[in-house]
């Protein structure tokens, strides 16, 4: 899961950073996914940057796969491993890293990741910087020691920052209580931060919830995303995207229930969001859907947002499976479509409509 640029749509800022209303939305048409070439399958939870004209993609399991691309559209070529010799940090034998989050800050990479598996509470995030972006460049921090707790599951890192000289927002979270966000001081990333950490009040860095939601079939809300837009009036908004229902099972196990890309919107990037219906996010299951399944896409998520600046455009990209082509893990697609603002609100868009 965000991922961090300065847009221009009026303009938006995005944090590369992958829940509900729960209001299913069955008469809205959306797009196919458009065009994706190369490296396209056994893709969960993308994370992708430009730099120097080259799209860098990062995405779950194999220590961290990297692909790059001359576009968004492809062709994608597989280049190797983040974690060339896995992470140092251990949680359990069989357990994944999951759900990178890359971003740039200063000359620096970094590369936030979830270690864990499936059902457990214990995860962990991790870092590992780089100068570059390529295999074999990247050094592994281990653990950045934010504790577990009860109320969340430390998974789906993201990192926001609005300019150069603003404090970090640290996004994450799954399951239990859902969504959770640090503020840090500006410029300090957090590459290790035992004993500030702390969950409530008193001094150090605070663990704030932001996103929960409490409806039956719908309560695993993951994988929050920021972006901020300024291009509506004076208004300044913080859209929170992030994936809510089921992610990884066939229609039969949980029917209606499974993955869907959802937003909440706030003037405040610390909250409180509330959705298109001005349902507050975090105390009423708010959330507006921006993509559900349709055609051959089933369970859409994972996703993140970048701007395309030679198409004035802001992208969402994320996984999804195909029905007629299988299940399995190997058999999540990478996918990617447009994104419309006018409204104040996202609206996923066709290619021609920009």
């Amino acid at each position: 899961m965000l991922r961090h640029l300065v847009l221009s749509l009026g303009w938006i800022a995005t944090a590369l950073i992958t829940a509900s209303p729960i209001y299913r939305r069955d008469d809205v048409q959306y797009p196919d996914p458009e065009p994706c070439t190369g490296n396209c399958t056994w893709i969960h939870d993308p994370s992708v940057i430009k730099e120097n004209g080259t799209y860098y993609r990062f995405s779950t399991s194999g220590n961290i796969a990297i692909a790059t691309a001359p576009t968004m559209a492809g062709p994608w070529k597989y280049e190797g491993a983040l974690l060339e010799n896995g992470t140092s940090i251990h949680v359990v034998d069989y357990q994944d890293i999951w759900a990178p989050d890359v971003t740039k800050i200063g000359s620096t990479f970094y590369a936030y990741y979830s270690v864990s598996a499936i059902g457990l509470q214990n995860s962990t995030i991790g870092l590992a910087t780089s100068t570059s972006l390529l295999p074999g460049t990247w050094t592994d921090h281990g653990s950045i020691n934010l504790p577990t707790s009860s109320q969340y599951n430390l998974i789906d890192p993201s990192i926001f920052r609005e300019s150069s000289d603003s404090p970090i927002h640290f996004t994450f979270g799954s399951y239990w209580d859902d969504i959770f966000q640090a503020t840090l001081p500006a410029n300090t990333p957090p590459i290790d931060l035992k004993g500030r950490w702390e969950s409530g009040n008193g001094e150090g860095i605070q663990v704030t919830n932001l996103i929960r939601n409490t409806t039956v079939g719908e309560a695993v809300v993951e994988g929050a995303f920021i972006t901020i837009s300024l291009p509506y009036k004076s208004s300044k908004y913080y859209y929170m995207f992030f994936s809510s229902g089921n992610c990884c099972s066939d229609p039969s196990a949980y029917p209606g229930s499974e993955y869907k890309i959802m937003v909440c919107r706030s003037t405040s990037v610390s909250g409180p969001f509330h959705d298109q219906s001005n349902k507050n996010c975090l105390t009423e299951s708010g959330g507006t859907i921006i993509m559900a399944s349709h055609g051959t896409v089933y369970a859409p998520g994972g996703q993140g947002v970048l701007w395309e600046e030679d198409k004035k455009m802001a992208v969402m990209y994320y996984h999804y499976i195909e029905p007629g082509f299988g299940y399995r893990a190997e058999d999540f697609k990478f996918a990617w479509n447009y994104l419309d603002f006018g409204s104040g609100w996202p609206v996923v868009v066709a290619a021609s409509v920009g």
